[in-house]
Parts: structure tokens; C-alpha cells; sequence
């Protein structure tokens, strides 16, 4: 499924595999984690909802890296698809 949207320029649709990707690079990228991915993404009516599965290193706080990269995510699709990101849900698997 596809988030359309249009805009100045036209246009435009955006799939969830591409917004997965974003959101994985932002994971990836996100400090105290030590792996991570996107479970799965809804999209419906131009709003977005991200589940993500971490996997934090040992001796950072849950709750303050959960935080940033929730913030993170947010902050990368919706910049990068001008959609509204509704929810991102974030899984502690387990701690490297």
C-alpha cells in the first residue's frame, strides 16, 4: 500500500517498503542501540503507524533511547513523505 499525497510539484506516492527503509536508517543510525527493525508499518487516510523491534546496548537507559529514537523516526518520515506519523510502538527484544 502507498501514502499518495500531492503537493507544489504534483503528485506524489510514497510505499511503505521506502518508508520502512527510512525508518531502519534512522534505527541503525540512533545512539544506544545495538540492533533493530521495523516490524511493520500502517498507513491509512495520510497518517502513519510504525512498529519497531530494538535490541539496546548494554548500560544506556530504555527509557531515554526509546524516547530518541521514537522522536528520531518521527522526525525522519515524516520529513522525508510530508505524512503525519500517528504512532510509533517500540519493542525492547532484548539487551547486546
Amino acid at each position: 500500500m502507498a501514502v499518495k499525497t500531492s503537493n507544489l510539484y504534483g503528485k506524489i506516492a510514497v510505499t511503505n517498503k521506502a518508508l520502512r527503509s527510512v525508518a531502519n536508517f534512522t534505527i541503525r543510525e540512533s545512539y544506544g542501540v545495538a540492533n533493530g527493525n521495523v516490524s511493520y508499518i500502517i498507513t491509512d487516510n495520510n497518517k502513519v503507524f510504525i512498529n519497531v523491534r530494538l535490541w539496546l546496548k548494554y548500560g544506556v537507559t530504555p527509557e531515554a533511547v526509546c524516547e530518541s529514537v521514537r522522536n528520531q523516526i518521527r522526525y525522519a518520515v515524516e520529513n522525508f513523505s510530508g505524512m503525519n506519523v500517528a504512532v510509533v510502538n517500540i519493542t525492547v527484544v532484548g539487551i547486546k
